[in-house]
């Protein structure tokens, strides 16, 4: 993708004042990342805020062995990842881990100026605020998942919001990689893969899955 332009920060964002779309453009870098790239991990420092262009992001919670993932929310083009901002903001270390989904664009905003805009700009105010509300629903509908729903149906709505997000029926995602973002065992995910693929809902195949419906 060619370097963002002051149309492109509008249109992804909805900024309008000029002077802060101006400043995004001159102290943002422009950074691309590849499907699979690790952009942060519990306990990394982060010098920037990211504002996500193209792509999309998978946002994960580990536990403290660091060996088992619960998948909290995808970051799409048009949106930041509160984590990040709460780091920026109070100098903390990041307690999530952020993988890249498919390949993305994403203007990097270094921690100085993604603080000062706060008093600055209060179009970006309001865009740190909505991002931390939009984050905080989504964690919470992450919880309800794990609390209130079964396996199968969590399954289920997490390969559904996958395809919605990459805008392809095919997944290329392991059944190993599909139980850590599940924080279930890959034996009982790949059991329910099956039955769902005998409901005729999906297709598998090496570490792909195709959605039928």
């Amino acid at each position: 993708m060619h370097h963002p332009t002051p149309s492109d920060i509008a249109k992804h964002f909805g900024f309008q004042d000029p002077e802060l779309i101006e400043a995004i453009l001159q102290y943002g870098r422009f950074c691309s990342f590849e499907s699979g790239d690790l952009i942060a991990e519990p306990g990394m420092p982060v010098d920037f805020v990211p504002l996500i262009i193209k792509g999309n992001l998978r946002v994960m919670r580990k536990d403290e062995a660091h060996d088992r993932e619960l998948f909290l929310y995808f970051l799409t083009a048009g949106s930041t990842c509160s984590s990040t901002i709460n780091c920026c903001m109070t100098g903390k270390k990041v307690t999530v881990e952020v993988v890249v989904e498919e390949d993305s664009d994403l203007i990097c905003i270094p921690n100085e100026y993604a603080s000062k805009w706060i008093h600055r700009y209060p179009e970006w105010l309001e865009f740190v605020l909505r991002s931390y509300q939009m984050r905080f629903e989504e964690a919470l509908h992450a919880l309800d998942e794990v609390a209130f729903r079964q396996l199968d149906e969590r399954l289920w709505n997490f390969l559904v919001e996958k395809s919605r997000l990459n805008e392809t029926n095919t997944i290329e995602m392991s059944h190993s990689d599909l139980a850590q973002a599940l924080h279930s065992s890959r034996e009982v995910v790949s059991r329910l893969l099956k039955k769902l693929e005998s409901e005729d809902r999906l297709e598998l195949g090496r570490n792909r899955i195709l959605i039928l419906r």
